[in-house]
């Protein structure tokens, strides 16, 4: 099991130890290795993401510069854990919209736990998650899009910055990457509604038997909503 600690890090499974935020880098290897080889990918920005594999579980953490006693230190600052099915089959992480058609990737729960507050994020429909996660959610928690009635395929943890930093989680975070919904407002459009909610829109596949699209991720929530708005994509009120 791993166990998110909020303002803190991760509790890796196995006693093995944990991931804390701020931590070096050698620490940071040493802990990771603990759980299998830890693989090294470059990264912009004089970054750096190490990835190891626990059960069904990608983790990857990510270190970036900081000022230090040594030139270059790396300092851990967010953690992800993909569901990624076993080392050497790599799937998609992402709820992919082709010609109108759906395609579930995670239909049940993951093996490994990953728990936020006696929340299993990876055990439970997303739907479910996020009811139970409540609006009030601790913010350095991302939650990536899951499909009508899926799971979560992947969930980002970072440390929280302290008030006025706005280091780790700031207006300059990329916004998320949402080249695989673009059908959804140009040749796919016509296969989806948006319905009023009150406080938002509802995004719905059309059909016999109409789908509601479930966006975890609040920002990538907004910019299909904006895009879909502008294409003229139908919106239906009961």
């Amino acid at each position: 099991m791993f166990e998110l600690l909020p303002g803190t890090g991760v509790l890796l499974p196995n006693g093995v130890g944990m991931l804390r935020f701020g931590m070096d880098r050698d620490a940071t290897l040493e802990a990771l290795a603990g759980l299998g080889d830890v693989r090294a990918d470059h990264a912009p920005d004089a970054a750096r993401t190490y990835t190891v594999w626990w059960g069904d579980l990608e983790l990857t953490v990510h270190a970036n510069t900081v000022d230090g006693p040594e030139p270059g230190d790396l300092v851990l600052e967010g953690v992800v854990l993909k569901r990624a099915g076993h080392p050497g089959r790599p799937v998609p992480n992402r709820a992919r919209v082709r010609q109108g058609t759906f395609r579930r990737e995670w239909d049940g729960p993951a093996v490994v736990p990953v728990v936020l507050d006696g929340i299993n994020l990876f055990g439970y429909p997303a739907a479910e998650v996020l009811e139970a996660l409540g609006e009030d959610r601790y913010p350095g928690l991302l939650l990536q899009s899951a499909p009508p009635g899926g799971y979560l395929p992947a969930v980002t943890f970072q440390a929280e910055p302290p008030p006025g930093a706005g280091v780790l989680i700031s207006a300059d975070t990329p916004e998320p990457d949402i080249t695989d919904y673009e059908d959804m407002w140009t040749t796919g459009r016509d296969a989806w509604q948006l319905e009023p909610t009150g406080s938002g829109y509802r995004v719905v596949m059309k059909g016999d038997q109409p789908m509601d699209l479930l966006i975890c991720h609040d920002t990538l929530y907004e910019l299909i909503i904006a895009r879909m708005l502008a294409a003229g994509v139908d919106i239906v009120t009961e």
